[in-house]
C-alpha cells in the first residue's frame, strides 16, 4: 500500500481539491474508453468478427483483413486494457483525512 501526504500552506482544506482532480481524471479516461471501445466496433462490424477472435486467431488467418486494419485494431485493443487498468488502479484509491 502507498501513501502521500499532502500540505498545502493555505489554512483550507485540499481534500475536495483532490477528490475532484482524481474525479477529473477517471471522467477522462471513462471518454477515452467509450472512444476506443467505437473504434473497436468499427473494426468488428467491418470485418464480421469480435476483437476477442481477431485477437486470439490473428490476422494472419484471416486474410479479407489488411496488415495496416490489424495493427490499427490491435493497437486500440491495447489501448483499451491499458486505459481499464488505470481506470481501475485509480478507483482504488480512498482519499484519507
Amino acid at each position: 500500500m502507498s501513501q502521500v501526504m499532502l500540505k498545502s500552506p493555505r489554512g483550507e482544506a485540499i481534500e475536495p481539491l483532490v477528490v475532484a482532480a482524481l474525479e477529473a481524471e477517471k471522467n477522462e479516461i471513462l471518454t477515452a474508453i467509450m472512444k476506443t471501445k467505437q473504434k473497436l466496433s468499427i473494426f468488428e462490424k467491418k470485418f464480421n468478427l469480435s476483437t476477442t477472435d481477431f485477437m486470439t486467431r490473428g490476422h494472419q488467418e484471416i486474410r479479407q483483413i489488411s496488415e495496416m486494419d490489424a495493427i490499427e485494431w490491435s493497437g486500440e485493443h491495447e489501448t483499451l486494457k491499458r486505459l481499464q487498468e488505470k481506470l481501475s488502479r485509480l478507483q482504488e484509491i480512498q482519499v484519507c483525512t
